[in-house]
């Protein structure tokens, strides 16, 4: 486990990489570089090591330029090393070294990394993908198949593959079929918005809105790190574990 590894973590070249063109969300690659530097920090090891981060993106958070922004600037605060547009290919433990998809080589410690993201093997055995993921209607989240609707990380519906906006389509799919049940209005369509929380160490949280589907490209609004939205965050989490777990 991640956990066990950075304990034993004290000196050399960390690489958090991206290994596949997609991944479950976005900001999670910078806040565990962020987050890496603020452990290594705290054990005084920050000075022996290095931290590289590796995104198949041009910037950290594509919709928001505002937000990528502020996150290049984290990391040139943190002496976090951006590699932008390259994935990880492969990595030999032996040779402590990442290789990436353009053939150069990263020497690489410790290497923490966003696997490559693909629909489960059952889903793909089950004829409903198209190129490795399910295609939906991008209002409804219909299939191709009479009254079966997929939501979530294994969709082609056009957002990320992040939780809450699998979520916010849950909404739109459980709404769809009250209406079905009860002869009701079709709900709204869903529109592709979430909010996004970034980690930026130090106890402090900042906040994308990001909206995938109201104009020709996805865009994002950036709300500065501070401890509201810190706040905000646990409580977002907390309702959530509430709801789903009754924890």
């Amino acid at each position: 486990m991640a956990r066990d590894r950075l304990q034993t973590f004290t000196s050399g070249n960390a690489v958090v990489g991206v290994c596949g063109p997609q991944f479950k969300c976005p900001p999670a690659p910078s806040e565990a570089s962020i987050l890496l530097d603020e452990y290594l920090r705290d054990r005084g090891l920050r000075d022996a090591t290095t931290i590289t981060l590796v995104m198949p993106f041009g910037a950290p958070i594509p919709p928001s330029p505002d937000t990528s922004k502020a996150l290049l600037e984290r990391f040139a605060g943190a002496d976090i090393r951006f590699v932008a547009q390259r994935r990880v290919a492969s990595y030999d433990a032996g040779a402590a070294t990442a290789t990436l998809d353009d053939g150069s080589d990263l020497p690489c410690d410790l290497f923490l990394a966003i696997p490559v993201h693909r629909a489960p093997a059952v889903v793909e055995a089950s004829s409903m993908t198209e190129d490795g993921w399910i295609p939906v209607d991008r209002g409804t989240l219909a299939t191709r198949f009479p009254g079966v609707y997929a939501v979530g990380d294994v969709t082609s519906v056009g957002t990320a593959k992040a939780g809450v906006f699998a979520e916010g389509a849950a909404h739109v799919v459980a709404d769809e079929l009250i209406a079905q049940i009860q002869g009701s209005d079709a709900p709204a369509p869903y529109d592709g918005t979430a909010t996004c929380y970034v980690e930026w160490g130090d106890d402090l949280v900042g906040r994308v809105e990001v909206d995938f589907f109201s104009g020709p490209s996805p865009t994002g609004t950036f709300s500065e790190p501070s401890s509201a939205i810190t706040a905000e965050k646990a409580a977002f989490g907390a309702s959530r574990r509430a709801r789903w777990f009754a924890a």
